[in-house]
């Protein structure tokens, strides 16, 4: 068939030119009419051996991708090549009379009810877009519907929708070929083009500003870019949809370029003009990914609609045959119950109609009619009807809509496979060999202008890779391939290639529907690999995210059964906050930031962890000249410290405690801290960044260390990546051994497959490449447990446990076992997210009530104390609190045996102590009688309560919350960070600022001029200032600050004060770089 997309095409004359369609447009009749032109026109005999009479199939062909696949898949199962990756048979999981066994997809696949003895899984996360699969425990056909209902907790239906059968059940990634419309004759090079970019600055913005190609592709359709600076990289997966867009990149002289696009990456190399098309849904392809689909797609085309050669009933005798003529609604019934059906008349055996209705209970069936008798029959299919006349043969085949539509039967091939006698063209010159081998245009006006040809290579006339396209116009061409050269040459033709070694010669014909073979009837389709699937009998849906909510359950209904699967557990609806920031220490930053800069790979994290939501800010790349650390010490040139990948006093005191915790700090609006690792962690928040410096021996780069709010990466895709910030889940090496480091397969714990639900493909647990190995946890002991491969793949191991990815290609990241992921999603359970809605900021999961609820997160441990002196056996009164809460706004009542005070008096709460906190700690086996607003209360023995003014009263609490709320979440932010000495011993410094995209901001203090404070200046003259903690947290060191100042406030100068007198100031200068914040790998505007 010829795909419907050469109708419009307007500009490509070459593609006219070829199929002889100039005079198409003029022609506007059915497609049988079309058909017949085409044979007028070209003398095409029976192309693909078909003459349609009914254009339906056309009609109804809405989605390629899936229909081809499909057929593709059902070829290898002809071949014996589909196997099943779970084959476990169970109880059924569902109340009813419908049987069967349910699976949930997130992030990986989850059994509904867990059957394996000591296998720990995670669950659903609320929120979260959720495949269901259903393996009904009887056979249930490809065409008939099966229902799935969603109740919420007060049994109301709130979304229904029907199953798709197992031919839809998500594929392995990579393995589904590609279907497009497009054809090798669109990638013609057009004389003209809609924008043209040959400026150096202007192709550089090109690789660096996704927004810059954004806009091109949105204004034009045609682009050509002129490259002629080395080592450019052009990312396509980056842009928004843009459909049929052709991009033409030309490399000049001694010049390499790479375009990256669906996470593939095509290295250019110099003097070659390259073309990239987006078809009709926005996906980009080459030339030679369109060949192969065009091919497949006839190929499969032709194995669908020939006839079949045994069917699962026939009639023949003169009672059958008029039997289902005369008795509809049993014919029908027939063809439910069979795929393939013969009838076959002839004298005395003959019945005058049949009626084949369209329906899609009889999708993808075929009825062959053939006529030995004297009287005609004739067959009502659809709104159609047909005759049958002696001798006639018609086959009737439905689609995927049970719309039927009628083909010829296979005829004789007339194609003469002998070797020519002699040649129209020898091309055996270094020049034309090179310009058949690199322009496959020019190729093919060869082919078209000569029958046969030889193609002869020798040393100094060679070329590496020739492609022969399939196309119905070279009809019985032959091409003759020898070889006298010390190299070999490759030829490309359907889905296969053949190597031609010196000595060596090869005879290609192209057949009477264009397919190039190499001998009579050589397979069209050569891919015998093996085909894993999920699971047998596997229908499937995907459940929209809103949907997922706890205590929902679900409803399975097949022609009046009914399956219920109820107490399922939906858990919270959880999120994890990235930062991303490059860093260089008296050196230029490293510029390979990869996760910051692709929002792809930020996609594919997602999906390989249990959360709902992903938010990932963008910090702007930092330059630091100079250095000044918490002791003080200056540097310009290099540290005196040895550095390197976990070493090195820069690494560990700038870029991992001051910019990425202060970062983290700045969002929970503390604005003072110690100059150490801080473990203030209550939300699910990580700051990820590369950096480097210059030290004593040289330039070191940092990474592979993770935990505690932050990650110092080398790489920030592969392992390194998914294991450092699994230490950030609080998981440690090796995770709970083999039983939960090692992938399993689904008879045994530990098995999952990943699930990709943008793009709708599994991720095995196994390794992609057969290598028969096993799989050992440490390969260091020789007495290690060791899981078998399956068929002859290596299982996976988790990232904890020194993993690997299945293929880069499709997700970066690593698939977590079962046992993990569930640590993982423990983790993110137990931590609170930021919230608008909340009066407090924050929210938090309660597991009792399935809910999230309104949370205060204890206070940071950094908080600096007072001691308040005690006599034994003597009180504390208003006095003495009343004049150190004066000086310090924690102070701290330690009582024990020999350090006791009957009774303590707390002072009036009122503005001056106003958020002021005082700690009593009672050891003491004696009890305190507390006096606090106007009552008494008695602290009893192993009590430590804190008492806070509000300003009116002192209210307790049995731990220490945080009360700054943040005024805006999630808005871009400049975030301030250095040191600061409360004694003004040691040089204090503000570092440059930082600027992000992503932040929480928080109400500027009402201070105190006597303790230190930041004030920070705005555009417009304001000034805001931020008290910080007077004492210093350390001895010897200075204090640390991180503070958030929203960007829109444009702030233009920081100072900081400690004991009234300015020790420090910073000119802020903004940048215009665009800085993006994404959520779950989607840009946010």
């Amino acid at each position: 068939m010829i795909p419907t997309t050469q109708l419009n095409k307007e500009n490509d004359t070459h593609s006219s030119h070829l199929l002889g369609l100039n005079d198409l447009n003029n022609n506007p009749n059915t497609l049988f009419d079309f058909w017949q032109s085409l044979i007028d026109n070209l003398v095409i005999s029976r192309l693909f051996d078909t003459q349609i009479n009914n254009h339906a199939l056309i009609k109804k062909m809405t989605d390629e991708q899936g229909v081809y696949n499909k057929l593709l898949s059902e070829y290898k199962e002809k071949l014996g090549k589909v196997f099943y990756y779970n084959t476990n048979n169970y109880p059924s999981d569902i109340q009813g009379d419908l049987k069967g066994n349910v699976f949930y997809a997130q992030h990986s696949i989850i059994p509904a009810i867990n059957r394996i003895d000591d296998d720990i899984q995670p669950h659903l996360v609320s929120g979260r877009k959720t495949l269901v699969i259903f393996k009904p425990h009887e056979k249930i056909k490809e065409n008939e519907q099966l229902n799935i209902k969603v109740y919420n907790e007060d049994n109301e239906k709130i979304y229904s929708t029907y199953l798709l059968p197992p031919s839809k059940l998500p594929k392995i990634a990579g393995t589904e070929q590609r279907f497009t419309r497009l054809t090798p004759d669109d990638f013609t090079i057009p004389k003209s083009f809609d924008f043209t970019i040959n400026a150096s600055k202007k192709i550089k913005e090109l690789t660096e500003s996704t927004n810059y190609l954004n806009q091109l592709m949105t204004e034009n359709d045609i682009i050509r870019v002129d490259i002629d600076a080395e080592n450019l990289s052009i990312n396509l997966d980056s842009l928004k949809k843009r459909p049929n867009k052709k991009l033409i990149l030309n490399l000049a002289d001694n010049i390499d370029a790479n375009i990256k696009y669906r996470n593939n990456s095509i290295p250019l190399s110099a003097q070659q003009s390259f073309v990239m098309i987006s078809d009709e849904t926005g996906r980009w392809f080459t030339r030679d990914e369109s060949r192969l689909s065009f091919h497949y797609q006839q190929a499969l085309n032709i194995d669908k609609y020939k006839t079949p050669e045994t069917f699962d009933v026939e009639f023949t005798t003169n009672d059958d045959i008029n039997h289902i003529s005369k008795n509809p609604k049993l014919f029908q019934d027939i063809i439910k119950k069979n795929d393939t059906i013969k009838i076959a008349t002839r004298d005395y055996h003959w019945a005058k109609d049949f009626i084949i209705p369209n329906s899609k209970q009889y999708a993808n069936k075929k009825i062959l009619f053939t006529s030995q008798a004297y009287f005609n029959s004739d067959v009502t299919y659809g709104d159609n009807e047909v005759r049958i006349t002696t001798g006639e043969t018609k086959l009737f085949i439905s689609d995927d809509e049970g719309v039927w539509s009628i083909y010829s039967p296979d005829t004789q091939s007339t194609v003469n496979y002998a070797l020519p006698q002699s040649f129209d063209i020898k091309i055996n010159k270094n020049k034309e060999l090179q310009k058949i081998s690199k322009d496959i245009c020019y190729f093919n006006e060869v082919i078209n202008n000569n029958d046969n040809i030889h193609i002869a290579t020798r040393n100094a006339n060679w070329a590496r890779h020739f492609t022969l396209e399939t196309h119905p116009n070279f009809k019985n061409k032959k091409i003759y391939f020898s070889s006298d050269a010390d190299y070999d040459s490759h030829v490309f033709y359907g889905d296969q290639k053949i190597t031609i070694k010196k000595g060596d010669s090869q005879l290609f014909v192209c057949d009477e529907f264009g397919f190039w073979r190499t001998y009579e009837g050589e397979p069209l389709i050569n891919d015998d690999s093996d085909e894993i699937r999920y699971i047998e009998n596997g229908w499937s849906v995907a459940i929209p995210a809103e949907y997922i909510k706890p205590k929902i359950r679900l409803e399975f209904d097949y022609h009046g059964k009914q399956g219920t699967l109820s107490d399922i557990y939906v858990g919270a609806p959880t999120e994890l906050l990235l930062h991303t920031i490059d860093i260089g220490m008296l050196t230029p930053y490293r510029g390979e930031l990869a996760f910051q800069k692709n929002a792809e790979l930020q996609r594919q994290y997602f999906q390989q962890i249990p959360i709902n939501r992903l938010i990932v800010s963008h910090y702007a790349p930092i330059h630091l000249k100079e250095i000044v650390l918490p002791s003080g010490k200056h540097l310009t040139h290099r540290s005196d410290d040895d550095g390197g990948g976990h070493n090195g006093d820069m690494r560990e005191q700038i870029s991992k405690d001051l910019i990425s915790d202060g970062i983290n700090l700045a969002n929970y609006g503390v604005h003072s801290s110690a100059t150490k690792e801080n473990n203030y962690l209550p939300t699910a928040q990580i700051t990820i960044h590369n950096s480097r410096g210059i030290y004593k021996n040289g330039l070191q780069e940092h990474g592979w260390s993770g935990g505690a709010g932050k990650a110092t990466l080398y790489n920030t895709v592969d392992n390194e990546f998914s294991h450092e910030l699994g230490h950030n889940y609080k998981i440690g090496h090796y995770f709970k051994g083999f039983k939960g480091g090692v992938h399993a397969t689904p008879d045994k714990p530990n098995s999952t497959w990943g699930w990709d639900a943008d793009n709708n493909f599994f991720i095995p647990n196994f390794e992609k490449k057969k290598t028969n190995k096993y799989t050992v946890l440490d390969a260091r002991d020789p007495n290690a447990e060791k899981a078998e491969p399956y068929m002859q793949h290596a299982m996976l191991k988790d990232a904890m446990s020194g993993g690997e990815l299945y293929d880069k290609a499709y997700n970066a990241y690593t698939l977590h076992t079962p046992t993990t992921a569930q640590a993982i999603q423990h983790f993110f359970e137990n931590s609170a997210i930021f919230s608008k809605t909340s009066s407090t900021g924050y929210q938090k999961w309660d597991p009792n009530t399935q809910t999230m609820q309104e949370y205060l997160p204890p206070h940071t441990k950094n908080i600096s104390f007072v001691d308040v002196p005690i006599v034994d056996n003597q009180d504390v009164t208003e006095t003495t609190l009343s004049a150190l809460l004066n000086k310090n706004d924690h102070i701290k009542i330690e009582s024990y045996n020999s350090h006791y005070p009957p009774n303590i008096y707390l002072p009036q709460a009122d503005h001056s102590n106003k958020n002021k906190v005082i700690e009593i700690d009672c050891t003491s086996q004696w009890s305190i009688k507390l006096h606090v607003n106007g009552n008494k209360q008695i602290i009893s023995h192993n009590t430590k309560v804190y008492y806070i003014s509000n300003g009116d009263s002192w209210e307790p609490s049995s731990e220490l919350t945080f009360i700054q709320k943040p005024v805006k979440q999630g808005v871009p932010v400049v975030t301030l960070v250095g040191f600061y000495d409360p004694q003004n011993q040691l040089k204090s410094y503000i570092y440059p600022a930082l600027e992000g995209s992503y932040g929480m901001v928080y109400n500027n203090d009402t201070i105190d001029t006597t303790k230190p404070y930041l004030a920070v200046t705005l555009r417009n003259g304001e000034v805001k200032q931020y008290q910080l903690d007077q004492h210093r947290f350390i001895s010897q060191l200075m204090n640390k600050f991180h503070i958030n100042i929203e960007r829109r406030l444009e702030p233009v100068k920081a100072e900081l004060y400690v004991k009234g007198q300015r020790v420090s100031s910073q000119h802020i200068e903004l940048t215009d770089q665009p800085l993006p914040t994404t959520i779950n790998g989607i840009i946010q505007s």
